[in-house]
């Protein structure tokens, strides 16, 4: 027989117990050590239960840090001042409260407002070539740039021909579609294109289109309504002549600006210099005091704009396609100058491209927002501010004009109790599960008693229970946490108001708990089996009093305080004797972390903390037990291997017995058979 599950040390991996005996002492010995070894069920019995019971003082640890995270929540004072605005029309205005500060309640009444402005300074357009300039330089030196193809010409937007099957570009004109090239065909022929083909088609006999005279600024006119462009078109010749953005539909349609001009994507030292009249040099130019780099030899228009926007010089930088402008507008509002240039500067870009006074750039200065209220006794009063976020008319309050206002709108200040309540909430909410962890762990087990005839008379059985029954010290937790929740909070002036009852808290006045009725009878006439839960009604029966828990936030009760005595709602809550500095300080104990508080860290922190306490309390028992248990596994492991070896020796005494017994029968002439031998 196998031996593996025989007890002992002393078991061969193969035995065969009894064999000269016909005695199987195997049972014998596995019977006998199942007697030594019965203290150990209790003992494991025990140990389940001490190390769920350490693992459900981790959790309600866990559970009670979330209530000192929620006690930091009602511990910022600016939760008890808030204050919140709403407007009567909020596109043309909004307001908010301002944190930290005090407003007075009421309505306000806003009579007229002007936004403020930014400043802003525009570039000359006269810093660039013409489409009708003379070429300077490069292949088509000396001739017309409007005699040049396209491409290749002064033009301020760089042409193309589209992505069309042709590789021609295509515009329509009154419905008559013509085909143009860019990259062979000048602005003067393209212009002859559009004219013939206009009339050839018989649409207008007096449509012209061309340049302005004495301007490189394009006009199209006929004697009936003229439409340009239309959604099969390829290339982008609308907006290279300017005429992308014109009224259209009119007998006149003329270009926002001219052809010519400088161009925002062609690199600063190829081609004709950007097109611009003075080429930029490299260096580095100061706007408000930031300096910003140039290499002619890789920057553009373009991405000199975007270092710009890119640096700390408090403007945003852009250029307007339609006008062929650039403009630098401040980031922050009112009259506040733009500082362009300075002393080291080493790169002529402010000058090149007409962003300089000298070079015919215009300014508009920033202006001031103003706004005319009325507060809430009727005095009117006028207010002036840098920007549209306006903190002076209202006390505690900012108004931020979207708008300006030529008709009343109000502005309503009142009490903002939705981050308090939220913070209440919350806290609240934390407690409530940690009571309620406690007194599930702590439960009592259910007794039912057991009918007559099932069990001996008078006899019970139980079930349920919390694996902390029984644990005097988390009960003592309980009350504890119960007792000051349900104490005395706030400062001696606070008119009554010394508890959190008196702010909207209350602690439960009753709660349930699960009973057994019938002695056990099941509705049937039948009785309960043993061990099981059947026998009884299970029922939830409802007593006076309180388990730990806080009811509701009551917010009635809440806000008629905070509108009765809000200094006293602050102390009862967060006080030099409030709520967060009570069980703020008695929850640093408990879990060993500190509260952290706005006012900062409260209670000491203790080398072992309370739950932690408990917890080795049952380690130490944990490791007694297991002590027993394996001294007891020691000794019953002895004792079979004793039993073990005294039937071992029997066997073989008796063998060798048996041995000398046949020798003599054979030396007399008996015959002794198996069975009498051992007789």
């Amino acid at each position: 027989m196998s031996s593996s599950s025989v007890p002992g040390t002393n078991v061969a991996p193969i035995t065969f117990p009894g064999i000269v005996s016909g005695i199987d002492y195997n049972s014998i010995i596995t019977k006998l050590t199942s007697l030594t070894l019965a203290p150990t069920n209790a003992l494991n019995a025990q140990l389940t239960t001490l190390n769920n019971a350490n693992l459900e003082l981790i959790k309600i640890n866990n559970m009670l840090e979330s209530v000192q995270n929620a006690i930091a929540g009602l511990s910022d004072p600016s939760i008890y001042s808030a204050y919140d605005a709403t407007s009567s029309n909020s596109a043309l205005a909004t307001a908010k409260g301002i944190a930290g500060q005090v407003a007075t309640p009421g309505t306000y009444v806003i009579e007229n407002a002007s936004v403020a402005t930014s400043t802003v300074v525009t570039s000359s357009t006269s810093v660039g070539h013409k489409e009708t300039d003379t070429i300077t330089s490069g292949t088509y030196a000396g001739l017309a740039s409007d005699t040049v193809p396209l491409a290749d010409s002064y033009a301020a937007i760089q042409p193309n021909n589209g992505t069309g099957s042709s590789g021609l570009g295509e515009i329509t004109v009154d419905g008559v579609q013509i085909q143009y090239n860019v990259n062979a065909q000048s602005i003067d022929q393209i212009f002859t294109n559009i004219n013939n083909a206009v009339h050839s088609a018989g649409v207008d006999a007096s449509f012209n289109i061309g340049f302005q005279a004495g301007t490189d600024i394009v006009q199209a006119t006929g004697s009936q309504p003229i439409t340009l462009g239309s959604s099969s078109d390829q290339g982008n010749l609308l907006s290279v002549l300017k005429l992308d953005q014109a009224q259209n539909n009119t007998t006149s349609i003329t270009g926002t600006s001219g052809v010519g001009g400088l161009s925002q994507t062609a690199s600063l030292d190829t081609g004709n210099d950007a097109n611009l009249l003075t080429p930029i040099t490299s260096g580095t130019f100061t706007i408000n005091g930031v300096k910003i780099s140039v290499d002619a030899t890789g920057d553009n228009i373009a991405s000199i704009l975007a270092k710009i926007n890119a640096s700390s010089a408090g403007v945003t930088a852009s250029y307007n396609a339609a006008t062929n402008r650039i403009s630098l507008v401040n980031n922050a509002t009112g009259p506040q100058s733009i500082v362009l240039g300075a002393s080291g500067d080493t790169s002529n870009f402010l000058s090149a491209v007409g962003l300089t006074s000298g070079s015919g750039a215009t300014t508009a200065v920033g202006k001031q927002s103003i706004l005319s209220v009325q507060n809430a006794s009727g005095v009117l009063s006028t207010v002036y501010g840098g920007s549209n976020a306006i903190t002076t008319a209202v006390p505690g309050i900012e108004i931020d004009l979207t708008s300006a206002i030529t008709s009343p709108v109000s502005i309503t200040v009142a009490k903002d109790t939705t981050k308090l309540v939220t913070a209440l909430n919350t806290f609240v909410s934390a407690y409530n599960a940690a009571i309620g962890e406690i007194n599930s762990a702590s439960a009592p087990p259910i007794v039912s008693p057991v009918p007559p005839g099932t069990l001996s008379t008078g006899s019970s059985q139980s079930f349920g229970g919390g694996v902390l029954y029984g644990n005097a010290d988390v009960q003592s937790l309980r009350y504890q946490l119960t007792n000051i929740v349900g104490g005395f909070f706030g400062g001696p002036s606070d008119a009554g108001y010394n508890s959190l009852a008196k702010v909207g808290l209350t602690l439960d006045d009753s709660f349930s708990t699960v009973t057994t009725s019938n002695n056990g009878q099941l509705s049937n006439g039948g009785s309960a089996s043993p061990g099981s839960t059947t026998g009884a009604t299970i029922q939830n029966t409802t007593y006076q009093g309180t388990d730990g828990q806080l009811q509701p936030l009551n917010t009635t009760t809440l806000l008629a305080a905070l509108q009765a005595n809000p200094n006293a709602v602050s102390d009862v809550l967060n006080g030099a004797s409030g709520l967060t500095q009570q069980l703020g300080t008695y929850l640093t104990s408990v879990t060993g972390a500190p509260t952290l508080l706005n006012s900062g860290p409260v209670g000491n922190i203790p080398t072992v903390s309370l739950l932690q306490n408990f917890e080795n309390n049952n380690t130490n028992t944990i490791q007694n037990l297991q002590q027993q248990i394996k001294q007891i596994t020691s000794n019953a492991n002895q004792q079979a291997n004793n039993l073990r070896s005294q039937f071992v020796a029997s066997e073989t005494l008796i063998s060798g017995l048996q041995s000398e017994q046949q020798q003599l029968a054979a030396a007399l002439g008996f015959t002794v058979s198996p069975s009498s031998s051992s007789s």
